[in-house]
């Protein structure tokens, strides 16, 4: 997008090739100096929260000034044309874009740019009278230099063109009723065609990303938009007739026309679908007068959503306090050890055989102090960074099982791996460091904790599940296996099946498996036989 180009001097009115017809068409409008009216006010309104700018301006350009049919952002009602932006506008059939006033020549010095309300970025289109003659200008305003991409200047221009046709349509007087509601105001029925008023309004009202329901002064629901059809499970065209305090906890008429409920003030409340099924929404109300009717507005949010990632979010939290409460008691003993055994071989002279000894287990906790660190740290990284750090990619699970037993080569014991893949399988939907550091977990722990020499089974195979394709990769071993209630704690967090156990190890290798595979959109399952060893599961999505 580039900035319009110009003569260097200081932003003032240019000579129009018929300025007089141009000022006639403009008068004809009666327009000028007449009150605010709510058809240009939701424009720029819209204007502001589409492109996200604080101000936007239906301007009039007239012989010497140029004045505000809508103004939101600002107060200001005029301005001199000499000061004006909008009348470069006009001189442009396509609009004016100036990401940077500061680097305009045209516009560097203008008092606006320079003072209050420091406008670095402007944006404007042209609004034409009946005649064709540029009259005025729909316009949005920064005081941050930025850029608009191609959708930011359509959905300007698509604006404008709302505004135009606006514009044409002349001067209308106020609905004397349109300030607010009154129980004297007669209802309207949900029998009434069209109760809302046709046109772009419709458009507008049917395509708003949040649910709007249109209430009668009686709380009777006369239209809603999809969005608000899709928040409560309605068919489309089904609201209409709906009593408001059949979805929504309170009877709004009598907290609006009671003047309890502060107008356009969000606040939460509870909500039915038409199934009958509950849940919260946020809510805010306004009376307006709309395609002539008196009615009030009623701007529905699901919470569902933000509750559930609150709670998960305060779950989470509690998780972290229970783990860094039992890091704290974990990380202790080993330290502990490392520093008397350390103190003793500082304070005291031993034999080799004795020194050897204690060096020993110097290293045996300074070990067990490193891999619990960086398990703390793998699941730390996990649970923060959550499914937006998973790098999705097709992986082979040939490749992903081969470089697995190559980590793992290191425990001598991967002879004992038998490998059956079931031919043809697809790929799967997954971070490959992250699943091959779970199915890592899984086999070092079948390592570790069945009889050396008994053989340890790794299996894949493409299932079915309620319609639902899943690679089910499952890890059989022979080993001493759990009991049920050792299986209920096993994704615990610093849980060990047998804690008098001489095997080593954090606690932390399967509640990160488990943090994985939920990331995953996988499930778990555990399979387990006291005597007779363990298998565990994991069912992940192939690649689409």
């Amino acid at each position: 997008m580039k900035t319009e180009s110009g003569p260097r001097q200081r932003s003032s009115p240019q000579a129009h090739s018929n300025e007089a017809t141009r000022l006639q068409a403009l008068y004809d409008l009666r327009l000028l100096d007449t009150a605010p009216e709510e058809r240009f006010d939701r424009i720029t309104r819209l204007a502001c929260r589409l492109l996200e700018v604080p101000i936007s301006l239906v301007a009039l350009v007239d012989a010497e000034r140029q004045w505000f049919k809508s103004h939101t952002g600002i107060d200001l009602v005029e301005t001199t044309r000499a000061d004006s932006f909008c009348t470069h506008t006009i001189q442009h059939e396509a609009g004016l874009f100036v990401e940077d006033t500061l680097a305009d020549p045209r516009f560097r010095d203008n008092v606006f740019v320079r003072g209050a309300p420091n406008v670095r970025f402007y944006a404007g289109v042209p609004l034409a009278a009946p005649d064709g003659s540029r009259v005025g200008a729909l316009c949005v305003i920064d005081s941050q230099a930025r850029r608009f991409d191609e959708d930011q200047m359509r959905a300007l221009r698509d604006l404008a063109a709302i505004a135009g046709e606006e514009l044409r349509a002349g001067s209308r007087p106020a609905p004397a009723s349109a300030p607010a509601l009154a129980p004297a105001l007669a209802p309207v029925s949900a029998t009434d065609a069209n109760p809302i008023a046709p046109g772009w309004e419709r458009a507008v009202f049917a395509n708003l990303p949040e649910g709007i329901l249109m209430l009668d002064a009686d709380g009777v629901v006369v239209a809603a938009n999809r969005a608000a059809e899709h928040i409560f499970g309605a068919d489309p065209g089904t609201l209409a007739g709906h009593a408001a305090r059949s979805l929504l906890d309170g009877d709004l008429s009598c907290l609006l026309l009671g003047g309890r409920l502060p107008q356009g003030v969000p606040y939460e409340t509870g909500a039915r679908r038409v199934d009958g099924a509950t849940f919260p929404v946020e809510l805010s109300c306004c009376p307006l007068a709309w395609g002539g009717r008196a009615m009030f507005a009623a701007t529905v949010r699901d919470m569902s959503g933000r509750r559930a990632l609150d709670e998960r979010n305060r779950a989470l939290e509690e998780r972290r306090r229970h783990h860094f409460a039992t890091a704290t008691h974990e990380l202790r003993t080993p330290m502990s050890s490392v520093l008397g055994f350390s103190e003793l071989l500082l304070k005291r002279e031993f034999d080799p055989g004795t020194q050897r000894e204690l060096v020993e287990i110097i290293h045996r906790e300074t070990s067990r102090l490193v891999d619990l660190v960086n398990a703390l740290l793998d699941l730390a990284r996990i649970e923060a960074g959550g499914k937006d750090e998973l790098r999705i990619r097709p992986v082979e699970l040939g490749s992903l099982v081969t470089q697995t037993l190559s980590g793992l080569e290191g425990l001598g014991e991967i002879h004992r791996i038998g490998v059956e893949l079931a031919p043809g399988l697809p790929p799967l939907a997954a971070d490959a460091h992250k699943l091959q550091q779970a199915l890592t977990n899984i086999l070092s722990n079948s390592i570790k904790y069945s009889r050396p020499g008994t053989p340890i089974m790794l299996s894949a195979a493409l299932i079915e599940t309620m319609g639902r394709r899943e690679i089910a990769l499952r890890v059989r071993d022979q080993g001493a296996g759990m009991t049920a209630q050792q299986q209920a704690h096993l994704f615990d967090a610093f849980y060990r099946v047998d804690q008098d156990s001489p095997i080593q190890g954090t606690g932390l290798g399967m509640t990160i498996l488990k943090e994985i595979i939920d990331l995953h959109g996988g499930r778990i399952t555990v399979e387990s036989e006291v005597g007779r060893g363990t298998e565990v599961a994991i069912f992940l999505p192939p690649s689409p």
